[in-house]
């Protein structure tokens, strides 16, 4: 009986030896291009957007075809207020392919980056180019909006589009853009924001001064929204 009892306290000390050897063995784990980035967009949302670009700059290293590391390379340059810079890798992304399933909406964070990039280089003709592509319907996606900063979406897009065709001289389709977003149902969902039509005539100064200021009264209620 004695003999058993051994035999079965030897099995088990040598399972459990055995157990532990695995556990040590266990190789470290080795961060993606996914986790690198995905932590990018972690330090993004806080304001760390230096740090958040190395994070960005290290999954682009780890994989130069990784189209969301230089996407979102853009985005910190951007908040760093270098649009030129910015610009450079929003292209950049473009050239990479991208799954779907990971990033839907890609391809709009692109031309919505780019919108907003050459606004800043002060590029009116692309940015009524960039603007159109964002704001073309999609019915299964409904109206974009950044996925990284919810403050930042649509609406944005088309104020922008707005100025753009103001600096331009459109001045009717300048006006009929901030009409929409008067119209846009989030828009209206916030109970401060006052709703107008704009009747103004845009064929006289004092018209196109009164379309001046609803620019820059829509930039402040944006702002806010």
């Amino acid at each position: 009986m004695m003999n058993i009892n051994i035999k079965k306290m030897a099995k088990i000390f040598w399972l459990g030896s055995f157990i532990i050897f695995c556990i040590n063995c266990r190789q470290p784990v080795v961060p993606t291009e996914e986790d690198l980035a995905g932590y990018g967009w972690t330090l993004y949302k806080t304001g760390e957007y230096t740090e958040a670009r190395e994070w960005f700059y290290d999954a682009v290293s780890k994989d130069s075809s990784y189209a969301d590391g230089f996407n979102g390379i853009g985005w910190c340059f951007g908040k760093l207020r270098q649009a030129d810079s910015a610009a450079v890798y929003f292209h950049i992304s473009q050239t990479k392919t991208y799954d779907p399933y990971d990033t839907p909406d890609l391809d709009l964070d692109l031309y919505a980056g780019l919108t907003f990039s050459y606004s800043g280089m002060h590029n009116d003709s692309l940015v009524r180019t960039y603007a159109s592509y964002v704001l073309v319907e999609r019915p299964e996606l409904g109206p974009w909006y950044f996925s990284h900063d919810n403050n930042i979406n649509h609406l944005d897009v088309r104020l922008e589009l707005a100025l753009a065709e103001f600096n331009m001289g459109y001045f009717s389709s300048c006006r009929d853009n901030l009409q929409s977003i008067y119209n846009d149902s989030y828009y209206q969902s916030f109970p401060s924001n006052i709703v107008k039509s704009l009747t103004m005539n845009l064929d006289t100064v004092l018209g196109r001064a009164e379309l001046a200021q609803v620019l820059q009264s829509l930039q402040q209620a944006l702002k806010n929204i």
